[in-house]
């Protein structure tokens, strides 16, 4: 493995992992505003919240499998941040 090649590796993983901070940073705020829209206004409320729940799709979805098709040690250290950020923050905002 040559020097280039190392640090294109280190390089793909510093953004994945600020990618997935900033993902789940919104992804927990977007998760919160569509679990009090249930409660309002139940199946009704989601009409409200549409973007975002496409938010969530597409940090979850979309484009981690963009991005893992441009490289698979982003795309696996934004899944790893992500998960692991998400996970925090939903518990940390349940607790309130």
């Amino acid at each position: 493995m040559t020097f280039h090649q190392i640090v294109t590796y280190l390089l793909y993983g510093i953004s994945g992992m600020f990618f997935g901070i900033f993902a789940s940073r919104y992804s927990v705020l977007a998760a919160r505003k569509i679990r009090e829209a249930l409660h309002e206004g139940g199946l009704a409320g989601l009409f409200s919240v549409l973007p975002q729940i496409l938010f969530l799709f597409v940090s979850f979805f979309l484009f981690p499998s963009w991005f893992l098709t441009r490289t698979t040690t982003g795309g696996f250290t934004y899944y790893v941040c992500l998960l692991f950020f998400f996970n925090k923050g939903l518990s940390m905002h349940s607790k309130k």
